[in-house]
């Protein structure tokens, strides 16, 4: 929104100075005290030879006045300028008011497509914390290069092969139950395959104590079975294979519920198993390159060189690995996609594994090795429900909804007027978990504290929530309508020219956000401008006001609402009008 102003700034500057605009335009940027100046120069940016305050007070000295910018002062080696106030909010809330849910949006991106690829549970293992992180992280860079203009594709890549579905499906034989199946298929194999393990620990434990001759007359261990039933199924034996894939069938579906309760959307489920002939491909490539090595039967790439270890992609029995089908994975992916960029949403416990998939793939030659790009982040801490210590999402997602609505019953009053309260506190106690988790860099490990996060008061999702509430709240009691030709020039005072400009930044937000694909840049931005709204709510009012008054005052706050709304939907979350 400031652009027009500051190429008016940049166009006088060049004029004064001999410097180019191009360069005066980038050092032009928005005042942090709106009290000196609407933006300010930092003149030592210019490069010009010469005391940069002294070169300040004469380009001060020598500014004409317009209607754009109406005045400069230098501040030291600034130069703070005053802009005509009126038409930077006429030109912000018209714009907000024309645009809508698409306010800040780009066509940057317009031609180009991107896979990102997130959440990725592993069947049989609990859908956990850390899965959540890299779902809603995963999702704020979808919906983030979406409103960039790229062709973006959401890619869930299940963990749904290997050597554990061998051990799952010898534990379903021995503690499964068709019933408990269907009923939660995510549960219910975890529960399974934690029996499992633990006999198959037992039994490594009581050959560990006998003599060597009793040992060997054991037979094929349940591990030894396991491995011999994962290789039937690489080998394409129907009723092994029909098995996984009715566990897979079931655990996706699950999944879908879940991922629908927080509003998030797949455009494709893949998984390690459906990666086909790229994964032969792969192995053939490192063997054509002369990357691959044999070492006692199994096949390794040495990467030791690069700092990155030797790196195994088929085991001696000829099993695969999971850098073998991540490498036939990105090749089939581009060959089917042809992306511009494929970002993987891991957790920075696997920039080990991430970091040998890319080197690998840049060895090989592929031509897209420089679209490669890994997202990561830390851990969550202290996250513990009433069922213990393996915190399944489905029960946190549970645990936060129940605590929310008990907060709410508390005001009963309040209580009584929410419709549907029982999916208000749904969205609350997600808003609460959500926006702690991205509130710091996410690479920060966090931990995680009830108490605080579904607080109504302080920087918590439950305070965006009742911010965004209270101003729908506004509007439905307004005695004005919603006007985008109000007269804006009645909005003076100093508190209603920080919520424009914080209104106004709302784009420039957007774009440093797809360029650090932190989600922390919104959450502070939208703090910052509820912070801002609380503190003009009790002196700017609109209720009780002349009509122009409370026209002018009404577009302002309804921008803001809109803005706060938009940035919660970017966030994965729903903006709710009433609590």
């Amino acid at each position: 929104m400031y652009d027009t102003f500051k190429t008016a700034i940049a166009t006088q500057v060049s004029a004064l100075s001999g410097v180019s605009a191009e360069i005066v335009e980038p050092a032009v940027g928005v005042s942090n005290n709106t009290a000196n100046g609407d933006l300010t120069l930092t003149v030592p940016r210019l490069r010009m030879k010469g005391n940069p305050a002294q070169i300040a007070k004469t380009l001060a000295e020598q500014w004409k006045a317009d209607d754009m910018v109406t005045g400069a002062e230098a501040a030291g080696p600034y130069i703070n300028f005053r802009i005509n106030r009126t038409v930077l909010t006429r030109s912000v809330l018209q714009a907000v008011h024309a645009t809508g849910s698409k306010y800040g949006w780009t066509n940057e991106g317009a031609g180009k497509r991107v896979i990102v690829e997130f959440s990725s549970p592993n069947i049989a293992k609990p859908f956990h914390a850390g899965h959540l992180r890299s779902t809603i992280i995963g999702n704020f860079i979808y919906k983030l290069h979406k409103a960039h203009g790229w062709d973006a594709i959401s890619m869930n890549y299940l963990g749904d092969w290997g050597k554990q579905y061998g051990l799952l499906a010898l534990g379903f034989e021995r503690f499964g139950s068709e019933e408990e199946l269907v009923a939660d298929p995510i549960k219910h194999l975890f529960d399974v395959y934690v029996k499992v393990s633990a006999a198959a620990t037992e039994e490594a434990e009581r050959i560990k104590a006998m003599d060597a001759e009793a040992a060997a007359a054991v037979g094929p261990t349940i591990q030894d079975q396991a491995r011999a039933y994962f290789k039937s199924m690489e080998d394409g034996d129907e009723s092994a294979l029909a098995l996984w894939q009715r566990f897979r069938t079931l655990s996706i579906e699950k999944y879908k519920q879940i991922y629908a309760r927080l509003g998030v959307h797949f455009d494709v489920y893949s998984g390690e198993s459906q990666v086909g002939e790229g994964m032969s491909r792969a192995i053939q490539m490192l063997t054509d390159t002369g990357l691959l090595i044999e070492d006692k039967g199994a096949k390794l790439v040495d990467l030791t060189e690069h700092k990155l270890d030797k790196a195994l992609v088929q085991k001696s029995d000829g099993t695969t690995l999971y850098l073998t089908r991540d490498i036939g994975a990105a090749i089939e992916r581009y060959e089917k996609y042809n992306f511009d960029k494929i970002i993987y949403v891991v957790s920075s416990q696997q920039d080990h594994h991430l970091k040998q998939l890319f080197k690998t793939v840049e060895l090989l030659g592929l031509p897209y090795a420089d679209r490669f790009e890994h997202i990561n982040y830390g851990l969550v801490n202290g996250m513990s429900t009433r069922r213990g210590t393996v915190v399944f999402l489905d029960d946190m997602l549970h645990e936060s909804k129940e605590k929310m609505h008990d907060v709410m019953r508390a005001n009963e009053a309040k209580y009584n007027d929410v419709v549907n309260p029982e999916h208000i506190a749904d969205v609350l106690g997600m808003s609460a978990i959500v926006i702690q988790d991205m509130a710091a860099r996410r690479i920060k490990n966090y931990t995680f504290d009830w108490g605080r996060i579904l607080n109504f008061e302080g920087d918590t999702g439950p305070y965006l929530q009742y911010a965004h509430a209270r101003l729908c709240s506004l509007e439905r009691k307004a005695h004005v309508k919603v006007n985008p030709d109000a007269d804006v020039s009645l909005l003076t005072e100093e508190v209603t020219c920080d919520i424009i400009n914080q209104i106004s930044l709302y784009p420039d937000i957007l774009a440093a956000s797809i360029k650090s694909l932190e989600p922390c840049t919104v959450v502070q931005y939208i703090l910052k401008l509820s912070h801002s709204i609380s503190s003009a709510w009790e002196t700017i009012k609109v209720r009780g006001e002349a009509d122009d008054v409370a026209e002018a005052r009404l577009l302002m706050y309804w921008s803001a609402r809109t803005v706060i709304g938009n940035a919660l939907t970017l966030l994965g979350l729903e903006p709710v009008e009433a609590m």
